[in-house]
């Protein structure tokens, strides 16, 4: 379940980031979808214990949640963040729990 969560909020991320980066969004818009993606992130469970549970503590830490309606920059694409990212996507890979991505936006 960790890492199905953890693929919600990579496809949210990954689809803000390709709306700024082909002109149909602005940064305003972005960090928008930010603030849900760690709101997800905030949600997805974890068992406490475990490689997996411990790579999205890391990553929760690197981007806590920001609450619904508050301003405010995230975490995401920071070195923390990113480091967070490879330390987790290892993690639900030895695992065996596939990672992946939705892109949709564009076209």
């Amino acid at each position: 379940m960790t890492c199905t969560g953890f693929n919600d909020v990579l496809t949210i991320a990954a689809n803000a980031d390709a709306g700024l980066r082909d002109g149909r969004m602005a940064a305003q818009e972005q960090q928008g979808w930010y603030r849900l993606a760690v709101r997800v992130l905030d949600g997805v469970p974890t068992r406490g214990e475990g490689a997996v549970s411990d790579a999205a503590a890391v990553l929760k830490n690197a981007a806590p949640a920001i609450d619904l309606g508050a301003m405010g920059t995230t975490g995401i694409g920071s070195a923390e963040w990113n480091s967070g990212l490879e330390e987790l996507s290892a993690a639900c890979t030895e695992a065996d729990a596939e990672t992946a991505v939705e892109m949709f936006t564009g076209g």
